[in-house]
């Protein structure tokens, strides 16, 4: 299987969702933040609900799913 990989300076949260849930993870969206989970409902990670990121939060979101078994690459 082919890594996903993530530019960290440009990232949105509507990609980021986008990945967790290639991933296979479920994305749960409230008004101002996204909450990621594992399929048997564990509290993987929360994101804000931004165009723009700071790269600071998007390279911890995607820490945090690799610590999941996301296996995501980012720049």
């Amino acid at each position: 299987m082919r890594k996903l990989r993530v530019n960290t300076r440009n990232t949105s949260c509507e990609e980021l969702v986008k990945i967790a849930k290639k991933c296979g993870f479920v994305v749960k969206q409230s008004k101002k933040h996204c909450k990621v989970e594992t399929q048997d409902g564990r509290f993987v990670s929360m994101m804000p609900r931004h165009n723009s990121l700071k790269r600071e939060t998007a390279k911890g979101v995607i820490e945090t799913l690799n610590i999941f078994g996301a296996g995501i690459e980012y720049l």
